[in-house]
């Protein structure tokens, strides 16, 4: 083989690694029940035990609510360190009542309302002292163990 091959061979390896590891990974995460299941479900008919056979068990229940269930599918794309992007996702919600029955199924595009956390903070006791206070505000100070420890050897 002709010398001036092999660096040219080479780097052509080692563009073709480089280029390798920009391809997009894709992941799918949750479960999407099948639609034709999901159409069979009818308000005042099924039961919880009913719906976890047609479509199985749900992604999560509701945290206050455990009379809501929601199937949840998400998928993202992601390429080499940059942030995964959500190219699509999925929701059912089923709602039961009280007795167990489906009261409402519902399908959205997952993108619903965001939720803003609120900004308030609660004080902790000694925010108000600076560094320095903190680092030397008890020089000089006894502990409340020694001064009744004192307090009992004067009597």
């Amino acid at each position: 083989m002709n010398k001036k091959l092999y660096p040219r061979l080479f780097f052509s390896l080692m563009a073709l690694l480089v280029v390798s590891g920009c391809t997009a990974r894709i992941d799918h995460r949750g479960k999407l029940p099948d639609p034709e299941q999901i159409a069979k479900i009818k308000p005042g008919v099924q039961d919880k035990e009913e719906v976890l056979r047609l479509i199985g068990s749900p992604s999560t229940i509701a945290v206050f609510d455990e009379n809501t269930w929601v199937y949840n599918y998400k998928v993202t794309e992601s390429v080499s360190f940059f942030t995964p992007q959500e190219t699509a996702q999925k929701l059912y919600l089923i709602r039961f009542d009280a007795q167990g029955k489906v009261r409402e199924v519902r399908e959205e595009d997952g993108h619903g309302h965001d939720i803003v956390p609120v900004r308030r903070v609660t004080p902790n006791p000694g925010d108000d002292r600076t560094f320095l206070q903190s680092i030397f505000g008890n020089f000089g100070k006894k502990s409340k163990k020694i001064i009744d420890e004192e307090k009992q050897k004067d009597d």
